[in-house]
């Protein structure tokens, strides 16, 4: 692409973000937007203050992409966002119907967070599935050639050290592990499941990966590592897992009843597909991770464009 393509297209991203450059626009175009105040601003940007959002999330992959998505596209509608980090799902959930939380936008329904959806579901809205199918697994690597089911590991316990690499201890994904797929597939008593969180897991399959050790993952998708590693789900004759859920987004009812809340609106359209999101979360690990997510995000919704007019006006 040409050089001068390529500024156009910083151009579209930074005026829908609202942070135009004072040069940016000429004085015609700055009469067009029906605005004199100084540059940089756009209509959007210029709007009165329309309050703040508060987005909860959980460090899973899907809803820090989400979440900075949605972050900078209320910001650049005038809402201030707080996005605020919990370790553990319930205190998400007990956020949401408590009215700490505004918005979450990772609730697995309606299986794997069946527990605080029934505990929480009726202290608050949902605004029904972005995304869809999410699913849950034990992965391998291709590598491991000597198991393809999950009704093969009893007798390779040996081969994974009787480990099952997990997530966060109160993550459904682990729940489902302990209490139904290891009794189901006689599992007890020959494995255990080590759960402290996503990052450690992540550093257990990249580290064997590496040297092509043999390696057993509590594993989800819609989840980039699809992307970088070549690697399976064990399959589930059991059904232990369950059919996949749908990713929801859930907001708190005082949200739900603010007046004059377009943000409400946006939220209720938001849908994206498997490659879609994937995607996004695929370009924030080649960035760096989480703590690049911001540049990437940004850059995302310029070369997506098309897809966000979809959600809310641009």
């Amino acid at each position: 692409m040409s050089s001068g393509g390529d500024s156009a297209h910083v151009w579209d991203r930074r005026r829908f973000l609202g942070v135009l450059g004072a040069g940016a626009l000429a004085p015609a175009a700055l009469s067009a937007c029906g605005t004199d105040r100084a540059p940089g601003r756009t209509r959007a940007a210029a709007k009165k203050d329309r309050g703040t959002i508060t987005i909860g999330y959980v460090a899973w992959d899907e809803d820090i992409a989400v979440t900075e998505l949605w972050k900078q596209l209320l910001e650049s509608k005038g809402y201030r966002v707080e996005a605020v980090q919990k370790d553990a799902v319930p205190d998400l959930f007990r956020g949401v119907a408590s009215g700490r939380f505004d918005v979450f936008m990772d609730a697995w329904l309606p299986s794997t967070h069946t527990e605080q959806w029934a505990q929480y579901g009726g202290s608050m809205v949902d605004l029904g599935p972005w995304y869809e199918p999410g699913d849950l697994g034990l992965a391998v690597p291709d590598y491991v050639e000597e198991v393809e089911s999950l009704v093969d590991l009893p007798e390779h316990a040996g081969l994974f050290d009787g480990t099952i690499v997990g997530i966060e201890p109160t993550a459904g994904l682990t729940r489902t592990v302990d209490k139904s797929v290891i009794p189901e597939y006689g599992l007890t008593g020959k494995y255990r499941q080590k759960a402290k969180d996503t990052g450690t897991m992540l550093q257990a399959l990249d580290s064997a990966y590496a040297e092509r050790r043999p390696v057993l993952v509590g594993m989800w998708r819609p989840h980039w590592a699809f992307s970088k590693y070549d690697i399976r789900y064990l399959d589930d004759p059991a059904d232990a897992f369950g059919d996949p859920d749908k990713i929801h987004t859930v907001v708190s009812r005082k949200f739900h009843g603010r007046g004059d809340n377009e943000a409400l609106e946006w939220l209720q359209n938001f849908r994206v597909t498997p490659d879609q999101l994937q995607g996004l979360e695929a370009a924030i690990q080649e960035a760096g991770g989480a703590d690049h997510k911001s540049a990437t995000v940004e850059t995302w919704i310029g070369d997506n464009e098309s897809l966000v007019k979809q959600w809310l006006p641009i």
